[in-house]
Protein backbone atom coordinates (compact mmCIF):
# COMPACT_ATOMS: atom_id res chain seq x y z
CA UNK A 1 0.00 0.00 0.00
CA UNK A 2 1.22 3.14 -0.87
CA UNK A 3 1.40 5.80 1.13
CA UNK A 4 -0.28 9.16 0.70
CA UNK A 5 2.03 11.21 -1.03
CA UNK A 6 3.11 8.30 -3.23
CA UNK A 7 1.00 9.51 -6.61
CA UNK A 8 2.22 13.03 -6.18
CA UNK A 9 5.90 11.93 -6.03
CA UNK A 10 5.17 9.75 -9.82
CA UNK A 11 3.94 13.21 -11.31
CA UNK A 12 6.69 15.28 -9.69
CA UNK A 13 9.57 12.95 -11.11
CA UNK A 14 7.95 13.11 -14.18
CA UNK A 15 7.53 17.23 -13.99
CA UNK A 16 11.68 17.33 -12.44
CA UNK A 17 12.83 14.82 -15.57
CA UNK A 18 11.22 17.48 -18.70
CA UNK A 19 12.32 20.22 -16.87
CA UNK A 20 15.93 19.51 -16.45
CA UNK A 21 16.85 17.68 -19.00
CA UNK A 22 18.75 18.59 -22.07
CA UNK A 23 16.17 21.07 -23.92
CA UNK A 24 14.98 19.53 -27.49
CA UNK A 25 14.96 22.60 -30.77
CA UNK A 26 12.09 24.39 -31.12
CA UNK A 27 9.37 22.39 -33.55
CA UNK A 28 6.70 19.90 -33.47
CA UNK A 29 8.65 18.68 -30.47
CA UNK A 30 9.08 21.65 -28.52
CA UNK A 31 5.34 22.20 -29.22
CA UNK A 32 4.39 19.37 -27.48
CA UNK A 33 6.59 19.53 -24.48
CA UNK A 34 4.67 22.80 -24.06
CA UNK A 35 1.38 21.20 -24.54
CA UNK A 36 2.51 18.86 -21.77
CA UNK A 37 3.76 21.10 -19.32
CA UNK A 38 0.60 23.38 -19.69
CA UNK A 39 -2.03 20.02 -19.35
CA UNK A 40 0.23 19.21 -15.87
CA UNK A 41 0.05 22.52 -14.48
CA UNK A 42 -3.53 22.92 -14.69
CA UNK A 43 -4.09 19.48 -12.35
CA UNK A 44 -6.48 20.50 -9.64
CA UNK A 45 -6.91 24.26 -10.53
CA UNK A 46 -9.89 25.31 -10.30
CA UNK A 47 -9.44 28.89 -11.06
CA UNK A 48 -5.72 30.09 -12.54
CA UNK A 49 -5.09 33.90 -12.81
CA UNK A 50 -4.32 34.38 -16.37
CA UNK A 51 -0.49 34.90 -17.18
CA UNK A 52 1.01 38.37 -17.50
CA UNK A 53 0.83 39.91 -21.26
CA UNK A 54 3.73 41.39 -22.44
CA UNK A 55 4.06 45.26 -23.00
CA UNK A 56 3.31 46.30 -26.38
CA UNK A 57 5.76 46.18 -28.74
CA UNK A 58 8.00 43.76 -25.85
CA UNK A 59 9.95 40.58 -27.08
CA UNK A 60 9.14 37.41 -25.41
CA UNK A 61 12.75 36.36 -26.68
CA UNK A 62 14.02 39.73 -25.17
CA UNK A 63 14.05 38.76 -21.50
CA UNK A 64 16.96 37.91 -19.91
CA UNK A 65 18.07 33.86 -18.96
CA UNK A 66 17.41 34.83 -15.32
CA UNK A 67 14.23 36.23 -15.91
CA UNK A 68 13.28 33.22 -18.14
CA UNK A 69 14.83 30.81 -14.90
CA UNK A 70 12.41 32.54 -11.94
CA UNK A 71 9.52 31.91 -14.21
CA UNK A 72 10.04 28.59 -14.86
CA UNK A 73 10.58 28.07 -11.18
CA UNK A 74 7.31 29.88 -10.36
CA UNK A 75 5.13 27.66 -12.45
CA UNK A 76 7.11 24.61 -11.35
CA UNK A 77 6.02 25.85 -7.75
CA UNK A 78 2.42 26.55 -8.73
CA UNK A 79 2.12 22.43 -10.36
CA UNK A 80 3.52 21.64 -6.60
CA UNK A 81 0.84 23.52 -5.44
CA UNK A 82 -1.71 22.06 -7.19
CA UNK A 83 -0.50 18.38 -7.20
CA UNK A 84 -0.70 18.75 -3.40
CA UNK A 85 -4.03 19.96 -2.93
CA UNK A 86 -5.03 17.08 -5.64
CA UNK A 87 -3.58 14.94 -3.31
CA UNK A 88 -4.61 16.27 -0.50
CA UNK A 89 -1.63 17.28 0.96
CA UNK A 90 -2.89 20.53 1.53
CA UNK A 91 0.56 23.00 1.63
CA UNK A 92 3.04 20.48 2.49
CA UNK A 93 6.39 20.22 0.39
CA UNK A 94 7.11 16.71 -1.11
CA UNK A 95 10.49 16.79 0.35
CA UNK A 96 13.79 15.00 0.18
CA UNK A 97 13.06 13.41 3.58
CA UNK A 98 9.54 12.22 2.83
CA UNK A 99 10.92 10.77 -0.56
CA UNK A 100 14.04 8.95 1.43
CA UNK A 101 10.86 7.82 3.74
CA UNK A 102 9.11 6.33 0.91
CA UNK A 103 12.08 4.17 -0.52
CA UNK A 104 12.54 2.95 3.13
CA UNK A 105 9.20 1.78 3.25
CA UNK A 106 9.03 0.33 -0.15
CA UNK A 107 12.23 -1.60 0.73
CA UNK A 108 10.45 -2.59 3.88
CA UNK A 109 7.45 -3.88 2.49
CA UNK A 110 9.95 -5.95 -0.01
CA UNK A 111 11.85 -7.47 3.00
CA UNK A 112 8.61 -8.40 4.73
CA UNK A 113 6.95 -10.00 1.49
CA UNK A 114 10.41 -12.43 0.67
CA UNK A 115 10.27 -13.14 4.63
CA UNK A 116 6.78 -14.28 4.37
CA UNK A 117 7.10 -16.14 1.42
CA UNK A 118 10.11 -18.52 2.94
CA UNK A 119 8.14 -19.06 6.14
CA UNK A 120 5.12 -20.31 3.65
CA UNK A 121 7.55 -22.36 1.84
CA UNK A 122 9.19 -24.28 5.31
CA UNK A 123 5.51 -24.42 6.49
CA UNK A 124 4.05 -26.28 3.48
CA UNK A 125 7.34 -28.45 3.47
CA UNK A 126 6.52 -29.28 7.36
CA UNK A 127 2.86 -29.87 6.47
CA UNK A 128 3.87 -32.12 3.96
CA UNK A 129 6.62 -33.60 6.33
CA UNK A 130 3.97 -34.50 8.48
CA UNK A 131 1.13 -35.62 6.19
CA UNK A 132 3.74 -38.93 5.05
CA UNK A 133 4.22 -40.10 8.40
CA UNK A 134 7.85 -40.31 8.76
CA UNK A 135 9.72 -39.83 11.70
CA UNK A 136 10.63 -36.42 12.10
CA UNK A 137 14.03 -35.31 12.04
CA UNK A 138 15.04 -31.78 13.47
CA UNK A 139 18.42 -29.66 13.93
CA UNK A 140 19.68 -29.68 17.42
CA UNK A 141 19.88 -25.56 17.64
CA UNK A 142 23.12 -25.79 19.42
CA UNK A 143 25.11 -28.84 17.91
CA UNK A 144 23.01 -28.19 14.04
CA UNK A 145 23.22 -32.04 14.23
CA UNK A 146 20.33 -33.58 12.72
CA UNK A 147 18.03 -35.35 16.20
CA UNK A 148 14.47 -36.92 16.42
CA UNK A 149 12.50 -34.86 17.60
CA UNK A 150 11.36 -36.60 21.01
CA UNK A 151 8.71 -35.34 23.18
CA UNK A 152 7.55 -32.72 26.14
CA UNK A 153 8.90 -33.45 29.34
CA UNK A 154 6.00 -34.55 32.17
CA UNK A 155 6.79 -31.26 34.18
CA UNK A 156 6.12 -28.93 31.34
CA UNK A 157 2.64 -28.87 32.47
CA UNK A 158 2.04 -25.47 31.47
CA UNK A 159 2.93 -25.84 27.78
CA UNK A 160 1.60 -29.15 26.49
CA UNK A 161 -1.23 -27.13 24.94
CA UNK A 162 1.06 -25.34 22.31
CA UNK A 163 2.07 -29.05 21.84
CA UNK A 164 -1.87 -28.96 20.03
CA UNK A 165 -0.72 -26.62 17.99
CA UNK A 166 0.72 -27.83 14.65
CA UNK A 167 2.68 -25.34 13.43
CA UNK A 168 4.09 -24.59 17.29
CA UNK A 169 4.62 -27.87 18.74
CA UNK A 170 8.05 -28.83 17.53
CA UNK A 171 9.64 -25.55 18.43
CA UNK A 172 8.38 -25.78 22.08
CA UNK A 173 9.23 -29.13 22.06
CA UNK A 174 13.00 -28.55 20.61
CA UNK A 175 13.42 -25.86 22.88
CA UNK A 176 13.15 -27.41 26.06
CA UNK A 177 14.90 -30.39 25.71
CA UNK A 178 18.01 -28.95 24.23
CA UNK A 179 17.74 -26.57 27.23
CA UNK A 180 17.60 -29.44 29.23
CA UNK A 181 20.68 -31.32 27.01
CA UNK A 182 22.57 -28.12 26.82
CA UNK A 183 21.98 -26.52 30.19
CA UNK A 184 25.78 -24.43 29.97
CA UNK A 185 24.41 -22.07 27.25
CA UNK A 186 22.03 -19.33 27.49
CA UNK A 187 18.51 -20.00 27.54
CA UNK A 188 17.26 -17.12 26.37
CA UNK A 189 13.89 -17.71 24.06
CA UNK A 190 12.43 -15.42 21.51
CA UNK A 191 8.73 -15.99 20.87
CA UNK A 192 7.79 -14.86 17.09
CA UNK A 193 4.45 -12.89 16.71
CA UNK A 194 2.55 -10.77 14.25
CA UNK A 195 1.08 -7.15 14.24
CA UNK A 196 -1.23 -7.21 16.94
CA UNK A 197 -0.71 -11.00 18.95
CA UNK A 198 -0.12 -10.64 22.45
CA UNK A 199 2.63 -13.08 23.24
CA UNK A 200 3.66 -12.59 26.74
CA UNK A 201 1.65 -15.60 28.07
CA UNK A 202 3.52 -17.88 25.96
CA UNK A 203 6.63 -16.51 27.68
CA UNK A 204 5.09 -16.56 31.45
CA UNK A 205 4.28 -20.38 30.20
CA UNK A 206 7.84 -20.68 29.41
CA UNK A 207 8.97 -19.11 32.48
CA UNK A 208 6.78 -20.96 34.80
CA UNK A 209 8.07 -24.63 33.10
CA UNK A 210 11.57 -23.54 33.36
CA UNK A 211 10.91 -22.92 37.14
CA UNK A 212 8.82 -26.69 37.37
CA UNK A 213 11.78 -28.79 35.37
CA UNK A 214 14.63 -27.00 37.69
CA UNK A 215 16.08 -24.93 34.60
CA UNK A 216 15.96 -21.79 36.84
CA UNK A 217 15.83 -20.96 41.17
CA UNK A 218 13.09 -18.92 41.38
CA UNK A 219 9.82 -19.02 40.35
CA UNK A 220 10.07 -14.95 40.07
CA UNK A 221 8.75 -13.63 36.74
CA UNK A 222 9.05 -9.49 35.50
CA UNK A 223 7.24 -8.15 32.79
CA UNK A 224 8.18 -4.98 31.09
CA UNK A 225 7.62 -3.03 27.74
CA UNK A 226 10.80 -2.66 25.64
CA UNK A 227 10.06 1.27 25.78
CA UNK A 228 9.75 1.16 29.45
CA UNK A 229 12.99 -0.88 29.74
CA UNK A 230 14.76 1.53 27.72
CA UNK A 231 14.78 4.25 30.41
CA UNK A 232 15.00 2.20 33.20
CA UNK A 233 17.42 1.60 35.63
CA UNK A 234 18.91 -2.48 36.37
CA UNK A 235 18.71 -2.12 39.53
CA UNK A 236 15.33 -2.51 39.49
CA UNK A 237 15.62 -6.49 38.75
CA UNK A 238 18.09 -7.38 41.86
CA UNK A 239 14.81 -8.87 43.15
CA UNK A 240 14.97 -11.66 40.15
CA UNK A 241 17.42 -13.10 41.19
CA UNK A 242 17.15 -16.53 39.71
CA UNK A 243 14.08 -16.02 37.55
CA UNK A 244 12.67 -14.78 34.03
CA UNK A 245 12.48 -11.34 32.84
CA UNK A 246 9.55 -11.15 29.95
CA UNK A 247 10.46 -8.10 27.33
CA UNK A 248 7.16 -7.13 25.40
CA UNK A 249 7.24 -5.48 22.11
CA UNK A 250 11.24 -6.80 21.87
CA UNK A 251 12.31 -4.72 18.65
CA UNK A 252 12.00 -1.83 20.13
CA UNK A 253 14.49 -2.34 22.63
CA UNK A 254 17.82 -0.33 22.26
CA UNK A 255 20.82 -2.56 21.70
CA UNK A 256 22.79 -0.86 24.51
CA UNK A 257 20.20 -1.74 26.73
CA UNK A 258 19.54 -5.41 25.93
CA UNK A 259 23.23 -5.29 25.77
CA UNK A 260 23.14 -4.82 29.39
CA UNK A 261 20.42 -6.80 30.35
CA UNK A 262 22.74 -9.70 29.06
CA UNK A 263 25.27 -9.06 31.49
CA UNK A 264 23.01 -8.34 34.26
CA UNK A 265 21.59 -11.62 33.68
CA UNK A 266 24.65 -13.64 33.20
CA UNK A 267 24.96 -16.23 35.83
CA UNK A 268 27.85 -14.60 37.78
CA UNK A 269 25.27 -11.69 38.30
CA UNK A 270 21.57 -11.79 38.67
CA UNK A 271 21.38 -15.08 36.75
CA UNK A 272 17.91 -15.07 34.77
CA UNK A 273 16.67 -16.02 32.29
CA UNK A 274 15.42 -13.59 29.02
CA UNK A 275 12.40 -13.87 27.04
CA UNK A 276 12.10 -11.90 24.57
CA UNK A 277 8.26 -11.06 22.87
CA UNK A 278 7.20 -9.32 19.70
CA UNK A 279 5.84 -9.06 15.81
CA UNK A 280 8.35 -11.11 13.92
CA UNK A 281 9.44 -8.99 11.24
CA UNK A 282 10.15 -5.97 14.06
CA UNK A 283 12.11 -8.24 15.75
CA UNK A 284 13.63 -9.88 12.81
CA UNK A 285 15.10 -6.31 11.63
CA UNK A 286 16.49 -5.98 15.08
CA UNK A 287 18.63 -8.92 15.37
CA UNK A 288 19.61 -8.24 11.76
CA UNK A 289 21.46 -5.07 12.46
CA UNK A 290 22.95 -5.95 16.31
CA UNK A 291 24.32 -9.15 15.01
CA UNK A 292 26.34 -9.31 18.05
CA UNK A 293 23.57 -10.40 20.57
CA UNK A 294 22.32 -13.24 18.28
CA UNK A 295 24.56 -16.03 19.84
CA UNK A 296 22.46 -15.00 23.54
CA UNK A 297 19.35 -15.88 21.80
CA UNK A 298 19.67 -19.89 20.70
CA UNK A 299 15.76 -20.60 21.31
CA UNK A 300 13.24 -19.40 18.25
CA UNK A 301 9.33 -20.23 19.25
CA UNK A 302 7.14 -19.10 15.98
CA UNK A 303 3.50 -18.29 17.31
CA UNK A 304 3.22 -16.05 14.29
CA UNK A 305 1.48 -19.16 12.01
CA UNK A 306 -1.32 -19.93 14.34
CA UNK A 307 -4.84 -19.58 12.92
CA UNK A 308 -8.66 -20.73 14.25
CA UNK A 309 -8.09 -24.28 14.38
CA UNK A 310 -4.58 -23.73 16.48
CA UNK A 311 -5.83 -21.40 18.68
CA UNK A 312 -9.41 -24.21 19.82
CA UNK A 313 -6.78 -26.59 19.82
CA UNK A 314 -5.34 -24.50 21.79
CA UNK A 315 -8.07 -23.47 24.14
CA UNK A 316 -9.10 -27.20 24.69
CA UNK A 317 -5.87 -27.88 26.17
CA UNK A 318 -6.01 -24.82 28.52
CA UNK A 319 -9.25 -25.55 29.93
CA UNK A 320 -8.07 -28.84 30.90
CA UNK A 321 -4.89 -27.28 32.12
CA UNK A 322 -6.53 -25.19 34.54
CA UNK A 323 -8.80 -28.63 35.92
CA UNK A 324 -12.13 -27.70 34.07
CA UNK A 325 -14.75 -29.74 31.86
CA UNK A 326 -16.34 -27.78 29.05
CA UNK A 327 -19.15 -29.17 26.32
CA UNK A 328 -19.21 -28.21 22.35
CA UNK A 329 -21.34 -25.78 23.50
CA UNK A 330 -18.97 -23.82 25.41
CA UNK A 331 -15.94 -24.56 23.19
CA UNK A 332 -18.48 -23.03 19.60
CA UNK A 333 -19.20 -19.84 22.25
CA UNK A 334 -14.84 -19.40 22.42
CA UNK A 335 -14.99 -19.87 18.48
CA UNK A 336 -17.38 -17.32 17.89
CA UNK A 337 -15.71 -14.39 20.58
CA UNK A 338 -12.55 -15.36 18.04
CA UNK A 339 -14.08 -13.50 15.59
CA UNK A 340 -13.88 -9.83 17.41
CA UNK A 341 -10.26 -10.24 18.06
CA UNK A 342 -6.58 -9.78 16.48
CA UNK A 343 -5.84 -13.46 14.85
CA UNK A 344 -4.40 -15.02 16.44
CA UNK A 345 -3.93 -12.98 19.80
CA UNK A 346 -3.31 -15.52 22.32
CA UNK A 347 -3.12 -13.06 25.41
CA UNK A 348 -6.52 -11.88 24.95
CA UNK A 349 -8.24 -15.01 24.03
CA UNK A 350 -6.64 -16.81 27.34
CA UNK A 351 -7.62 -13.77 28.99
CA UNK A 352 -11.67 -14.33 27.96
CA UNK A 353 -11.04 -18.16 28.89
CA UNK A 354 -9.50 -16.99 32.46
CA UNK A 355 -13.33 -14.73 32.69
CA UNK A 356 -15.16 -17.24 32.04
CA UNK A 357 -13.50 -19.66 34.36
CA UNK A 358 -14.11 -16.68 37.17
CA UNK A 359 -17.45 -17.11 36.09
CA UNK A 360 -18.11 -20.60 36.67
CA UNK A 361 -16.43 -20.84 40.05
CA UNK A 362 -18.90 -18.00 41.65
CA UNK A 363 -21.56 -19.71 40.38
CA UNK A 364 -21.11 -23.25 40.74
CA UNK A 365 -19.58 -21.51 44.81
CA UNK A 366 -22.68 -20.16 44.98
CA UNK A 367 -24.25 -22.88 44.12
CA UNK A 368 -22.01 -25.35 46.82
CA UNK A 369 -21.10 -27.31 43.56
CA UNK A 370 -17.19 -28.19 43.03
CA UNK A 371 -17.64 -29.93 39.69
CA UNK A 372 -15.62 -27.25 37.88
CA UNK A 373 -17.76 -27.54 34.56
CA UNK A 374 -17.10 -24.20 32.58
CA UNK A 375 -21.40 -23.83 31.20
CA UNK A 376 -22.33 -21.96 28.26
CA UNK A 377 -23.94 -18.80 30.40
CA UNK A 378 -20.27 -18.58 32.13
CA UNK A 379 -19.09 -17.32 27.96
CA UNK A 380 -19.63 -13.54 27.76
Amino acid sequence: MKKPFANAYEKIKKLLQGLFSKKKPEGEEGEQAAAEAAEESAIGAEEEQPASVPEPGEEESSKPAEEEELDEKAKLEQVLHNIAEEEGIKEEKVSKGELDEQKKYDAEVKKRAERAAKREEKDKKAEKDEASGADKKIIDPVTGEEIPLGSLPVEATYLKKYTRIQTTADDVIVAINSIIKHSDMPKNIVILGRNGFGTVKVGEDFARSFYELGLVKSDKIAKTKAKQLNKMSLDALTKLKGGCLIIENAGLVSFDKLVEVIKDSAPENNNYVVILTGEIDSIANFFEENEDIVDQFIYLIDIHKIKERGMMHLAKGYVRERGYKADKQVFDRFKNALKSMEEGNIDRFIKFIDDAIERCDKREGSSGKVEKCIEPEDVK
